[in-house]
């Protein structure tokens, strides 16, 4: 019973983050830190990587987890361990991943 409550919050939760990441307003404010980041991933870090976590740390904190570092890296390991069994889990968690730590470009 509380393995299904806890893939239910895993899966709210996640649709929830990305759906506040592609909402209008912060879809926007991404786009341009993307675009004023370009290709450098320190660029990333430094302006896309704290507009997600702080969009991260206002859903997760309204299933529980702290809206900190602590609850980010809690939320993190939590879906972690229920997206092995779980496919959609697995499949949500990489999208929202992905906002995070975007693919790089393959150089040759």
């Amino acid at each position: 019973m509380i393995r299904i409550a806890y893939h239910y919050i895993n899966r709210s939760a996640l649709l929830d983050l990305i759906s506040s990441l592609e909402s209008p307003t912060n879809a926007t404010r991404l786009q341009e830190a993307r675009l004023e980041a370009g290709e450098s991933t320190v660029r990333h870090m430094q302006l896309v990587f704290p507009i997600v976590a702080k969009i991260q740390a206002e859903v997760i904190s309204r299933y529980g987890f702290s809206p900190d570092g602590r609850g980010s890296v809690a939320f993190t390991e939590h879906v972690k361990l229920y997206a092995r069994d779980d496919e959609e889990i697995a499949r949500l968690h990489a999208v929202a991943k992905e906002y995070f730590i975007p693919s790089l470009p393959h150089r040759n």
